[in-house]
């Protein structure tokens, strides 16, 4: 495989333009013109203009924070893989590790975003800061806060180091080679092998920070002893099982879709979405297990108050969503498994249907969780009631039209794909 070649397929989306990006790129900013509208009328009206309530009928949480809860655990997979890929020198798995990279930058900043727009006043979070010994002592929001912080830096800075051998070399391709010189401040030709070394570190160490994001995500519902279905030892194992699936998911079908849009079929082969789907058979299997376990201890010896949230889920108004979850999983986790035993079944093309079935489902299930809690409380309330309306769906679809278009943008100005680890990996080959 020679260089200029690979040079040349790997990084000709920043050097070659076609009308179709405009156009989608068009399409995008008209989606985030609507996303900052609907924001503005929530600015200027204030929380009334969602279908969220405090007082008994009503839940205080909607899906402003089944979003949150939804993008954090995507955050999970995209460090974690490319650490792993590093960590045990997986040569194939390279081309997407800077996918995943960006995955987990992009999904914390989307969560970010989602907290945001539930607190309603922007201005109200420097109380966060203000207060912050009390609240840190009182909330598990606040730990939250704190790690996503810590895990977002780490992230970004993560990626920052491993695309400087990238930057350095597009410094020099001529076009727009002044960029790329300012964001590598204090280069040195011979640094290669102290990057290198600082990745290794930072791998190792990502991994720690990962369960502790996601074990803390738990700990925000399973520390809450005032709301039934909440309070529960398993919230933490389960949110990082729940994170590990939907994130490695979503790495499989933001893959999926490069691979094809840029006709990159050489370099992300098809060993890539096996090793992937094998994972993610087995993490859906567990996933699973953690759902039946939830169900047959509150279904056979729950307390009254749990009982009626398992109801709310199985029989009553969430029935519907419920059971369309479990039957996208158990379908999804069928046809990892199928693709695991039987290999002359494999396609990949089932692969990412399955990964895209868990992706959109995951953000069903975070939804389960948070909401039927809330319109069940422990008080001798009547069912409450919750709608999202226009203003809420427009800035949870704005989120994730967002990150289309920060993918977008970075695919015309950065290299998607780490070109200099490949040629690496191709020489120790």
């Amino acid at each position: 495989m020679q260089t200029s070649r690979l040079e040349e397929r790997l990084w000709s989306p920043l050097f070659h333009t076609s009308r179709k990006f405009y156009i989608g790129l068009g399409l995008l900013v008209v989606g985030m013109a609507w996303f900052a509208l609907a924001w503005m009328t929530q600015l200027r009206t204030g929380l009334v203009v969602t279908g969220m309530r405090d007082i008994p009928g009503g839940a205080p949480w909607g899906i402003y924070i089944t979003n949150f809860v939804y993008f954090i655990g995507i955050t999970h997979a995209g460090i974690a893989i490319a650490s792993a890929i590093r960590l045990l020198k997986l040569q194939d798995y390279i081309p997407l590790a800077r996918l995943a990279e960006l995955i987990t930058i992009f999904s914390l900043i989307m969560a970010g975003i989602s907290i945001v727009a539930d607190i309603g006043r922007p201005d109200r979070i420097f109380h966060l800061i203000l207060y912050y010994p009390e609240s840190l002592r009182s909330s598990p929001l606040t730990w939250d806060v704190t790690a996503i912080g810590i895990y977002l830096i780490f992230a970004i800075t993560y990626l920052y180091l491993e695309m400087r051998a990238d930057l350095a070399r597009l410094a020099h391709q001529g076009r727009g080679g002044w960029l790329y010189r300012l964001l590598l401040p204090a280069y040195d030709p011979d640094e290669r092998t102290r990057i290198e070394r600082i990745v290794w570190w930072a791998s190792v160490f990502n991994f720690p920070i990962m369960v502790m994001v996601h074990t803390t995500v738990g700990w925000i519902f399973g520390l809450m002893v005032g709301r039934p279905g909440w309070y529960s030892a398993i919230m933490g194992p389960y949110y990082v099982a729940g994170a590990v699936l939907s994130g490695v998911a979503s790495v499989v079908v933001v893959t999926a879709i490069y691979r094809r849009l840029f006709g990159w079929q050489e370099y992300i082969k098809p060993v890539v979405f096996k090793g992937l789907g094998r994972f993610l058979s087995w993490v859906s299997i567990f996933y699973l297990y953690f759902m039946l376990a939830e169900f047959m201890t509150v279904k056979y010896a729950g307390p009254v108050a749990e009982l009626r949230v398992s109801m709310a889920w199985s029989d009553f108004e969430f029935a519907w969503l419920y059971w369309l979850q479990i039957v996208a999983l158990v379908l999804a986790f069928s046809i990892f498994f199928v693709n695991v035993v039987f290999p002359r079944l494999f396609r990949i093309g089932t692969t990412v249907v399955a990964s895209a079935l868990v992706v959109v489902t995951l953000w069903v299930t975070r939804f389960l969780i948070v909401v039927p809690s809330l319109t069940r409380p422990y008080l001798p309330y009547p069912p409450g009631r919750y709608a999202p309306t226009w203003v809420e769906w427009s800035i949870v679809g704005g989120t994730f039209v967002t990150i289309i278009f920060l993918f977008a943008l970075f695919t015309k100005f950065f290299p998607l794909i780490p070109l200099t680890e490949m040629e690496t990996a191709a020489q120790e080959a």
